[in-house]
C-alpha cells in the first residue's frame, strides 16, 4: 500500500468523477469508509440514481462543494499498488472458485428436466419415497422424508420428482469434481476434499395457526420452495433456495463452490487442531516425564531415609540381643530354649538389615520398612498372632 494525502476538494472530484466501489477498489478502504471521510469533511455525495443516468448519458447535475467553518486535516487513503493486492480485491477466494467451475465445460452445472441414468442412491431414494410407510406427524401434513440408510431427503409427495432430480444432478457434479456422496444412517454427507459436510434436501414449510376453543396451534403445511441445508458445524451453515429470480437448480455453481470452501476451512482448521493436540500432548508427556523423574528421585530419597532407619533399628536390636543374652549367661540362665530363640532374633534382624536382607520364607511378601510405621505392632500380629 502506498499512502497518499489529498485535498478536501480533491476528494470531492473523485467522488462525483468515479462511484466509491470502484474508489473503494483502488484504495485500502471500503466505499461505507470513504462515505464517512466524505460526511466528515462536508463533502456531498451522488444521490442514488446517480451513475445509471451517467451511464445512458443523461445529463446530471453536481452538489456544489460549499465552504466549511471546521478544521479540518488532510485526507490520507492507502492506494492499492502491485498486481497481487488488485487481484485480492477483486477477486475474493469465493468469486475465484466459482469463476473457475462457471467457466469449466466439463463440469454438469444444469438440472435436466428428466432424469438420464439416476445415480444409484437416486434410484433407491426413489423407491424408498415411493414404498415408505412412513406417515407425516399431526405438525408437518404433508412432508414425507425418506427412511434410514437413503439421501436425505424431505419434501412433499409432488415436489418428490423435482427434489430427485436435484440431487441426482448434484451427486453427478460433485463426483465429476472429485468428490463424493455417503449415506450414514439418517443423515447424508458430501465427502469434499476427505471432509465429511451434511447435506439434505428438503421443502420450506409455512407455518398455519390452527385455533380451537381451548387452545392454539401450528400446523407446517408444504410451501412449494425446495432448498439444500449444508451443516458442517455449530457455525460454517448454509441454506440455498427457491427465490423470485432464481430456483435452486440454478445455483448448483453457488453450491459446489461454498461446499468446496467450506471443506477447505474444516481442513485447515482440523490440521490446526491435530498439530495444536500434537503439541499439547507432546509438552504433557515432557511434564509427565519430568514428573515422573520427580517421584523416582523421592522415591528413591525416601528409600534411603527408611534403609538409614532400618540400618540404627538393626543395630540397636543386635545390640540388644547381645546384652540380653550376656545377661542371661552371668546368671546361668541360657537355656536350650533361649539358645533357639537367639537363633530365630539373629535370622530376624538379618532379615531385617538392609545390608544383608536375608530370605525368610515365612516373611515373603513383608515390606520390611513398613515395619517401622507407627501401625507396626499391628502389623506383626497379623504373622504372629
Amino acid at each position: 500500500m502506498k499512502s497518499k494525502t489529498i485535498s478536501r476538494k480533491e476528494l470531492y472530484e473523485l467522488v462525483w468523477t468515479t462511484p466509491l466501489t470502484q474508489l473503494a477498489k483502488q484504495y485500502n478502504i471500503s466505499d461505507n469508509g470513504l462515505r464517512k471521510i466524505c460526511i466528515k469533511h462536508e463533502i456531498p455525495l451522488p444521490k442514488a440514481g446517480h451513475w445509471s443516468k451517467v451511464k445512458f448519458g443523461k445529463k446530471v447535475a453536481r452538489t456544489p462543494l460549499k465552504k466549511t467553518e471546521k478544521k479540518l486535516d488532510d485526507i490520507k487513503l492507502y492506494e492499492r499498488t502491485g498486481k497481487n493486492d488488485k487481484k485480492a480485491h477483486f477477486n475474493s477466494k469465493y468469486s475465484a472458485l466459482k469463476n473457475e467451475i462457471v467457466n469449466d465445460p466439463s463440469l454438469p452445472l444444469s438440472v435436466p428436466t428428466k432424469m438420464y441414468k439416476p445415480d444409484i442412491l437416486v434410484q433407491k431414494a426413489k423407491s424408498d419415497l415411493a414404498t415408505s410407510n412412513y406417515q407425516p406427524n399431526h405438525q408437518y401434513q404433508d412432508i414425507i422424508h425418506t427412511t434410514k440408510g437413503y439421501l436425505n431427503i424431505e419434501v412433499s409427495k409432488k415436489m418428490v420428482p423435482r427434489a430427485l432430480r436435484f440431487m441426482n444432478a448434484l451427486i453427478k457434479l460433485l463426483r465429476k469434481r472429485g468428490h463424493d456422496i455417503e449415506i450414514d444412517g439418517y443423515s447424508t454427507y458430501a465427502i469434499v476434499f476427505d471432509e465429511k459436510i451434511n447435506i439434505r434436501c428438503r421443502e420450506k414449510s409455512k407455518r398455519v395457526m390452527v385455533k380451537s376453543d381451548r387452545w392454539t396451534n401450528y400446523e407446517y403445511h408444504a410451501s412449494d420452495i425446495l432448498m439444500l441445508k449444508m451443516e458442517a458445524d455449530y457455525i460454517l451453515r448454509k441454506d440455498w433456495a427457491d427465490s423470485k429470480n432464481e430456483l435452486l437448480e440454478e445455483q448448483l455453481a453457488k453450491i459446489l463452490t461454498k461446499l468446496e470452501l467450506t471443506a477447505k476451512q474444516l481442513k485447515k482448521e482440523r490440521i490446526e487442531r491435530e498439530e495444536w493436540l500434537k503439541k499439547f500432548q507432546e509438552e504433557q508427556k515432557i511434564k509427565q516425564e519430568l514428573q515422573d523423574r520427580k517421584d523416582k528421585e523421592l522415591k528413591s530419597l525416601k528409600s534411603l531415609f527408611k534403609d538409614m532407619k532400618r540400618h540404627e533399628m538393626t543395630v540397636r536390636l543386635r545390640s540388644y540381643v547381645e546384652e540380653f543374652k550376656s545377661h542371661k549367661e552371668s546368671n546361668g540362665e541360657l537355656t536350650e530354649d533361649l539358645l533357639l530363640w537367639l537363633e530365630w532374633a539373629n535370622e530376624k534382624i538379618e532379615w531385617f538389615d538392609p545390608m544383608i536382607e536375608r530370605e525368610v520364607p515365612l516373611l515373603e511378601g513383608v515390606e520390611r520398612n513398613s515395619l517401622m510405621e507407627d501401625n507396626q505392632h499391628e502389623r506383626l500380629k497379623r504373622f504372629y498372632p
